[in-house]
């Protein structure tokens, strides 16, 4: 059996736990997984210009990118 197989076979919270698990596991050594290049200067960008904009509630945030991520998705 593949590893494609049996994420095939496993139920959408079986994947997240599945994804959770990897995360811990890959996160556990930051220093062995470096960040790309393209992030140090975002980050520095983000934290030299704040937005002046009041912050957003964690549920709304969440909805906007998953908003987001599914209109990426539909196809044109």
């Amino acid at each position: 059996m593949t590893l494609e197989t049996m994420i095939e076979g496993l139920s959408f919270q079986e994947k997240i736990a599945a994804m959770e698990l990897i995360w811990r596991e890959l996160s556990a050594e930051p220093v062995s997984f470096p960040s790309p290049a393209w992030h140090e200067a975002v980050v520095a960008d983000r934290l030299a210009t704040p937005m002046s904009s009041d912050s957003v509630p964690l549920n709304k945030a969440r909805q906007a990118v998953r908003e987001a991520i599914d209109a990426r998705r539909t196809p044109n």
